[in-house]
């Protein structure tokens, strides 16, 4: 089944979707399916900002995943504190 195809099935519809499959990025590159390269001007709507496949944030994710994934705002956090600080 493409992609697509999955994507349709599975999700709620709410975004219009782009003809597009992107399977990977590097820093500000995306690349789809067939191999095509583009450059990401979206950047995850802010979440990727730092680049796809950025080592050093990659490490640190892994990192904080082993202690916590994500905590909800109804909660205080030291590391939310400490960013928010910053």
């Amino acid at each position: 089944m493409a992609i697509s195809d999955l994507e349709a099935k599975y999700t709620s519809g709410l975004y219009a979707k782009r003809p597009i499959a992107i399977v990977r990025g590097k820093g500000a590159h995306l690349w789809d399916d067939t191999g095509k390269e583009y450059i990401d001007c979206v950047g995850g709507q802010g979440a990727a900002n730092v680049g796809h496949a950025n080592a050093a944030v990659a490490d640190a994710i892994a990192e904080q995943a082993r202690t916590l994934i994500s905590l909800t705002e109804i909660f205080y956090n030291d590391k939310r504190a400490a960013m928010e600080e910053k």
